[in-house]
């Protein structure tokens, strides 16, 4: 009786042993991850943007920047404006008021864009301009409206680059230039300069001045060859 009594002991504790086994404390594989899908959403931070590591947060906004003398570009910009979803609109204006850039042949006009090819790196070659408040990190898109003087881009505009151009970084940079008949190279050569990093969308948009009252379909033949 006593040794069956044991047989029974011992049988008890090996079953014990066996169900405490370490083995069975193993998953039975890795563990599955659930991609970042649309059903499936990440951490909740705002969407990355892979193709523009400058820019990984897009936002869909696009500020139209421009200059305008005759109101030649004005008239462009706020047609461009009406073309877009979600665009802001900033005017630049020379800080010294009432200057007739005509007089003299535009004498005023040359002298200014003499001054910043002969020093295009200090700053005390540009005009000075009217404060602009804008945060340009808001903002994706950048097109600049720019009329052309003296096959360059207009002197007051290239100021508001010259001490912006740096935070358009990885951002995509459309170019609308108006001129009288003059081609648009040296307009395109400045705003590469003046924006180093920017990614120029191309082709630019050259406006004659005899189709500015037209412009409306030319703006929208080029907004659907840069999308």
């Amino acid at each position: 009786m006593k040794k069956y009594l044991y047989l029974l002991f011992a049988a008890f504790v090996a079953v014990g042993l066996s169900a405490c086994s370490p083995d069975d404390n193993e998953p039975d594989g890795p563990e599955t991850e659930i991609p970042d899908t649309p059903e499936h959403p990440d951490d909740g931070n705002e969407p990355e943007n892979p193709d523009n590591p400058d820019n990984p947060n897009p936002t869909g906004k696009t500020l139209i920047v421009y200059y305008s003398f005759t109101n030649n570009i004005h008239t462009i910009a706020t047609d461009l404006k009406t073309q877009i979803e979600d665009a802001d609109m900033i005017r630049v204006e020379p800080a010294e008021e009432g200057l007739d850039y005509a007089a003299n042949n535009y004498a005023i006009g040359s002298a200014l864009i003499q001054a910043i090819r002969n020093n295009p790196n200090d700053a005390a070659s540009y005009p000075e301009i009217k404060p602009v408040e804008v945060n340009i990190a808001d903002y994706d898109r950048i097109i600049v409206g720019a009329p052309l003087w003296w096959s360059n881009m207009a002197a007051p505009l290239q100021t508001f680059l010259f001490h912006h151009g740096d935070e358009m970084k990885g951002k995509d940079i459309g170019l609308i230039v108006s001129s009288s008949s003059s081609g648009i190279s040296g307009v395109e050569a400045d705003a590469k300069r003046l924006i180093p990093e920017g990614n120029f969308l191309e082709p630019s948009l050259w406006i004659r001045s005899s189709q500015t009252s037209n412009c409306h379909s030319l703006i929208a033949d080029w907004l659907n060859k840069i999308n």
